[in-house]
């Protein structure tokens, strides 16, 4: 039996994923240049944060907006 409620999966991790990759991608063909590289670097500490505001917002999302129920009230 599956249970009615379940817990949306975060794109979060998958969009950064993705965005590190073009920016390697891009970095190793040449297309950007060093200094813009340089400049992304000091945004580094958003990554942590943004993943921890994604976590806390995310606690509480299920498929239809309300949180499972308690099968032992059933």
């Amino acid at each position: 039996m599956s249970w009615p409620y379940r817990r949306r999966g975060s794109w979060f991790g998958a969009a950064v994923l993705i965005a590190v990759g073009v920016i390697g991608l891009l970095s190793n063909f040449e297309l950007v240049s060093e200094a813009i590289l340089r400049q992304l670097w000091k945004l580094w500490p958003l990554i942590p944060l943004a993943i921890g505001i994604s976590i806390l917002l995310g606690r509480n999302s299920y498929i239809d907006g309300r949180p499972p129920r308690d099968p032992d009230k059933i």
